[in-house]
């Protein structure tokens, strides 16, 4: 079991919030390659395992950055889906990695969510039988959008924390704040976390194939847990789940705040 942290961030008593902020859930396990997984009928197994849960399968292509002696270039990386029937669960597998996909709306609560990746990690390990993991991780990408929300000022009315929204708060520029970008990286001793937030328009993330992009202002909190420490291939990692859980649960918390904001995620939708 992961150890636990010392930190200074306040508890704060569970609550479900029924606003759709949260774009995308994301838990992810990277290992060494699988030498043969472009070989026909390789992942049959795998895909026949998940076929009650998750039924559509897509072939999807994503471009990966990779060092080089010439410099940083690019690679093509075969990507491997397979959704649920109204696409907002999928398992998205490469040569490398396994991750489970949870879409807006459908995310219930962490047990679930654990549940149904340990479910996706067991099927892995009955048929593509990996033995090292070299990455755990564990993301939620949050877009915090209200109908007041039209200027960067409006975030500080509606009660995000001050501490989070930073210098561009305090307007010693003059102006008006368009949009900001921030990112801290902090190694933990079970983990780095990641960080990236600020005041944006549109969306970070590509809708669903029956879902138009969402537009307007909006704020990012992108929360990434993670753990590159390599260990034998773990198909129940239900603790280290919930731990991450936990923490990354105390730290959205303290970014909405307690005022307007916060009332309005908890209302519903």
């Amino acid at each position: 079991m992961a150890s636990r942290v010392i930190d200074t961030l306040p508890s704060y008593d569970r609550m479900q919030f029924q606003a759709a902020h949260l774009e995308i859930a994301l838990v992810q396990v990277k290992f060494p390659p699988f030498p043969r997984f472009a070989e026909p009928g390789y992942l049959t197994p795998f895909q026949e395992a998940l076929a009650g849960s998750y039924p559509l399968p897509a072939i999807e292509a994503a471009v990966a950055l990779v060092a080089a002696p010439q410099g940083m270039q690019t690679s093509t990386v075969q990507v491997h889906r397979f959704s649920s029937i109204d696409r907002t669960w999928s398992v998205v597998l490469t040569s490398d990695s396994v991750a489970l996909e949870c879409r807006s709306g459908a995310y219930v609560e962490v047990g679930d969510f654990a549940g149904r990746f340990c479910a996706v990690l067991e099927a892995l390990q009955s048929t593509l039988k990996p033995r090292v993991q070299l990455r755990f991780g564990l993301r939620y990408i949050n877009e915090l959008r209200h109908p007041k929300a039209q200027t960067f000022e409006a975030w500080k009315e509606l009660g995000l924390n001050p501490a989070m929204l930073g210098i561009a708060a305090q307007n010693v520029f003059g102006g008006e704040v368009t949009q900001t970008v921030n990112e801290v990286v902090t190694k933990r001793a079970d983990g780095q976390l990641l960080i990236r937030h600020g005041a944006l328009t549109g969306t970070t993330v590509m809708p669903v194939l029956t879902a138009a992009p969402k537009q307007g202002l909006f704020y990012l909190l992108d929360l990434d847990y993670y753990d590159e420490q390599p260990t034998d291939f773990n198909p129940r990692p239900l603790d280290r789940i919930i731990l991450y859980n936990e923490f990354l649960y105390r730290i959205f918390r303290w970014c909405i705040g307690d005022g307007e904001m916060f009332h309005y995620l908890r209302q519903s939708t």
